[in-house]
């Protein structure tokens, strides 16, 4: 005997849908706002591109 697939009602997709929709405009949301804090410490001014080393210090070879 097979078993049927379950079906899901339309309005507890949207409901799936509209979760997931939220959670990426959370981080969508959360990156630019991460990226211009960390833009304005005076650690990486004038920096787009870092690459710290183990210590902590910029290396000589980061892009500027």
């Amino acid at each position: 005997m097979e078993k049927q697939p379950s079906r899901i009602s339309s309005r507890d997709m949207h409901k799936y849908i509209w979760i997931l929709v939220g959670v990426f405009t959370l981080l969508a949301a959360s990156y630019p706002t991460a990226m211009i804090r960390v833009s304005q410490k005076p650690k990486f001014q004038g920096f787009h591109v870092k690459s710290l080393q183990i210590d902590g210090k910029i290396s000589n070879d980061s892009v500027k």
